[in-house]
């Protein structure tokens, strides 16, 4: 997965990072895999309490107890699901940023991150509230905790080339940025997308007020 401080190129703007070769799967991976498809689609449309792992091992062909050698409980593979999940939505993301001034980062991982919910039903239903117990996992994540990083990253970056302010602590605005994006996710996915446009544009101007060098 390309991180956003890989993505930014000598001119300021995230570029497209290389693609590393991986190794083919193996059968296990494989099925782990299917397994892992299946569970966000199912915790995703009918949440953990209604989804069981028998119809989740009957949909990838395997037995419940053949499901249970790789994931040994229910909550073992709803958790997996919701990691598996969220890393997705935020490495689609990042790999759509090329060509993104530092400037415009957050907002645009914002707006990324909102156009992939649909794709994502089981961080959707978690961000809406629907499974409060897993809330604290997702803001957990070490990926997401990574992405922070890289911002800030991004941040120091653009102020050694003048285009961020350099009074600013480039960690302290990637933590509240994390912030300020995962508030607003859970707040279109409990009350709905009406005033979205207004939201993403407010957000832009924030960021760009808040990056942007004095003249």
């Amino acid at each position: 997965m390309a991180s956003v401080a890989s993505v930014v190129s000598e001119d300021g703007t995230a570029g497209a990072a290389a693609t590393s070769q991986r190794e083919p799967e193996t059968k296990g991976e494989r099925t782990r895999r299917r397994l892992l498809e299946i569970a966000i689609e199912r915790f995703g449309e009918r949440g953990y309490r209604a989804t069981s792992v028998s119809e989740i091992a009957r949909a990838a062909g395997l037995t419940q107890a053949a499901a249970y050698a790789y994931f040994p409980s229910k909550e073992a593979l709803f958790d997996a699901a919701v990691d598996a999940d969220a890393s997705a939505l935020i490495s689609e993301a990042e790999s759509r940023l090329a060509g993104t001034p530092v400037r415009q980062l957050v907002p645009m991982l914002l707006v990324l991150f909102l156009g992939g919910l649909d794709r994502h039903p089981l961080v959707r239903r978690v961000l809406s509230g629907q499974e409060p117990e897993a809330l604290a996992r997702l803001v957990d994540l070490p990926v997401l905790g990574r992405l922070t990083g890289d911002i800030a990253d991004a941040v120091r970056t653009g102020q050694g080339r003048g285009e961020v302010r350099a009074d600013l602590d480039a960690d302290l605005f990637a933590s509240g940025a994390e912030t300020i994006v995962l508030s607003l996710l859970m707040s279109v996915s409990q009350v709905g997308s009406s005033t979205e446009a207004r939201r993403q544009l407010g957000v832009l101007t924030i960021f760009d007020a808040v990056l942007r060098p004095p003249t």
